[in-house]
């Protein structure tokens, strides 16, 4: 999906800034999945941005298929939802930044599930805060001046 292209310094920046995080992503995915399809360079894929979003488009949706078809057969069909979850937030979105706001609300979202889940299953309680032990109060006699 290419957004309007309308210029600025704080479009530019944003541009950089997603980019970056979309190309750590894909290189983890890679590296764990040992897949030898070579992901370019960060400058190549900012200058994509630049001037052919298009083709970064097509660049993003060919790797995301190749992560999810390199994924073990059980996981893909979650995969495949989790891809339409993501496409169908990207689209309501009125600009990138929201989008990704809005994605990475659904992944803290999905790790604190995860957590609870967890914590549910293995008895383990977030510990309670400590109450400070009750003190005896001493009085000391004042002197009289």
């Amino acid at each position: 999906m290419a957004y309007p292209q309308a210029r600025s310094p704080f479009r530019d920046k944003l541009m950089t800034a997603s980019l970056h995080w979309y190309t750590t992503a894909i290189e983890i995915l890679f590296e764990m999945h040992d897949m030898q399809k070579p992901l370019p360079s960060f400058e190549r894929m900012l200058d994509m941005a630049k001037n052919d979003p298009d083709a970064l488009e097509r660049l993003r949706l060919e790797m995301t298929r190749d992560a999810i078809n390199a994924a073990p057969e059980d996981y893909r069909q979650r995969l495949h939802g989790l891809q339409f979850q993501i496409d169908g937030q990207r689209l309501v979105s009125k600009n990138p930044m929201q989008a990704c706001i809005e994605i990475s609300k659904m992944m803290h979202d999905s790790l604190q599930q995860m957590k609870t889940f967890i914590e549910g299953h293995t008895g383990d309680k977030p510990l309670p805060k400590e109450q400070p032990e009750a003190a005896k109060i001493l009085s000391f006699p004042s002197e009289a001046l």
